[in-house]
């Protein structure tokens, strides 16, 4: 790319900035949860009306999926999430959300921002655009992977990449990270229900109490976690125990619920094998009955492949400040369901700086830094305008 157009790219962002970091603060100030977010796509669509991206029709409802086609040419993606947080804002933000109990406490106010700024970006520059483009805004990523369902109903049918970023608390502003392999990991949610029988707490012999096979339960996971996690990086962390209602009543049952993290198949398979062989044991020894539920809805780990990850690098590095790229030794063991976009094709997401001194993802103070948009912009035209 000649210094001359990367100018005129640079400009067109710049002149279109006010209207995205405006649209940003709208979206926040009306975040939709799950997959009911036709506020937010309206808000989308009303964004992209006088470019000549090609609207699709929706397969999740409240989903927008534009292209931006070149015929005889292959078809990258790039996506974004577009959903918020059952999350009572507390950050006193003058566009502050405006729904009690919901908030955008994981920057994809700012993801959609970006990627809205980047169809208008790329729209302008089409003539130069060596591909097609997919746009993908997606709802639903929190809690209920649904770029899973997404990708499964064809969004991303016959592209040959796919592309995202997430916003980094504590990564500089106007930084990028990434690493090739694993960047976020899979992930499963287990319930655990334990049968004893329940009696008065003075005649314990009368009855099989639940909780002290509870508690022996969740001292093996912990020697499981400090087995495993060592040799794949695999995590099993109880979060939740609940068992009984008064002081002298043993209860009938204990509840226990937690997560699992895994960094391959193998590794998530064999976690939950050791989980269900410890659970079968326990029960044998104690007399109880024990049922697991467990949900992997978050089935694959983001991998970035290795061409894909040196196009992000070999563009931080070309175009942006020298000290802008910063490589990843580790993955983050949170989920998410970009994961689906990368099985069986090229692409990479990577890490977007939201400042030092930002507050933590899902954190109720939490804000994306509008600092922010235009290196996100940047970096998401350039992938696609210097594809191949």
């Amino acid at each position: 790319m000649d210094e001359l157009l990367l100018r005129a790219i640079q400009d067109k962002i710049r002149s279109i900035l006010p209207e995205i970091t405006t649209l940003r603060r709208q979206i926040h100030q009306e975040p939709e949860i799950g997959l009911a977010t036709q506020a937010t796509r309206q808000k989308i669509r009303a964004a992209l009306q006088e470019t000549s991206l090609v609207i699709q029709p929706p397969l999740l409802e409240a989903d927008l999926i534009a292209d931006l086609p070149k015929p005889g040419a292959k078809m990258i993606c790039l996506r974004a999430d577009t959903d918020g947080l059952p999350i009572q804002e507390a950050t006193g933000l003058a566009y502050r959300s405006r729904v009690p109990g919901a908030m955008h406490a994981c920057g994809h106010d700012g993801h959609t921002a970006i990627l809205v700024g980047t169809a208008r970006v790329l729209d302008a520059f089409r003539s130069e655009l060596p591909v097609a483009v997919r746009f993908i805004f997606q709802p639903g990523e929190e809690m209920i992977c649904g770029g899973k369902t997404l990708v499964r109903r064809g969004a991303c049918a016959g592209a040959a990449a796919a592309y995202a970023l997430h916003n980094w608390p504590g990564l500089p502003v106007g930084h990028i990270a990434a690493r090739s392999g694993p960047l976020f990991s899979a992930g499963a949610m287990f319930s655990i229900t334990l049968t004893g029988r329940g009696c008065h707490g003075a005649m314990p012999e009368q009855g099989l109490n639940p909780l002290p096979v509870a508690a022996a339960l969740i001292t093996r996971f912990q020697e499981l976690h400090q087995r495993l996690h060592p040799v794949d990086g695999s995590i099993l962390s109880v979060c939740s125990i609940h068992g009984g209602e008064s002081k002298n009543i043993i209860p009938d049952s204990a509840v226990i619920r937690g997560t699992t993290r895994f960094l391959s198949t193998a590794a998530g398979d064999r976690i939950e094998a050791e989980m269900r062989r410890i659970i079968a044991a326990i029960a044998t020894e104690s007399g109880t009955t024990a049922e697991m539920e467990y949900e992997k809805e978050y089935s694959l780990p983001v991998l970035n492949t290795e061409t894909g990850f040196e196009r992000i690098r070999a563009t931080v590095q070309r175009y942006l400040a020298e000290e802008a790229w910063q490589p990843l030794e580790k993955p983050n063991m949170t989920c998410e369901d970009f994961a689906f976009y990368l099985e069986g094709r090229e692409g990479a997401m990577f890490l977007l700086g939201n400042g030092t001194g930002s507050p933590g993802l899902h954190n109720a103070e939490f804000d994306f830094d509008d600092r922010s948009l235009e290196t996100g912009i940047l970096v998401m035209s350039l992938l696609a305008l210097n594809h191949s």
